[in-house]
């Protein structure tokens, strides 16, 4: 951790002198500080893990079983769609027709079953 806040300081010098190159941005900065920030907190959570197994006699602590929760898998995004076409040919409708009446029968489908269960 020393090294690290050694290399901050000298981040920090280099950012004042306006003859180095590359001359690190405040961003740079702030980057640097929170990634030090996150390893501090580490280390202070594993502190806490000890004073907790110090406080019972040095034997782990058995935590409750956590359910699993399933996390449904991300939807991908579409891609934006063109531009419809103003005029529309009755095949396309007929297309959008047949989606429509599937979905339907689909979440029926999926209302029976939930039903069941």
């Amino acid at each position: 951790m020393s090294q690290k806040f050694q290399q901050f300081r000298d981040l920090c010098e280099e950012n004042l002198n306006p003859n180095a190159h590359p001359r690190p941005t405040s961003q740079d900065l702030a980057g640097f500080w929170d990634m030090l920030q996150l390893s501090i907190e580490s280390i202070s959570m594993k502190f806490d893990e000890l004073h907790q197994l110090k406080a019972n006699n040095w034997k782990p602590i058995e935590l409750p079983e956590k359910k699993e929760k399933r996390i449904p898998p991300p939807v991908p995004k579409k891609p934006p769609k063109a531009h419809a076409p103003l005029i529309r040919d009755r095949s396309l409708e007929s297309s959008d027709r047949q989606r429509q009446e599937a979905r339907k029968r689909l979440m029926a489908a999926k209302r029976a079953a939930s039903v069941r269960q």
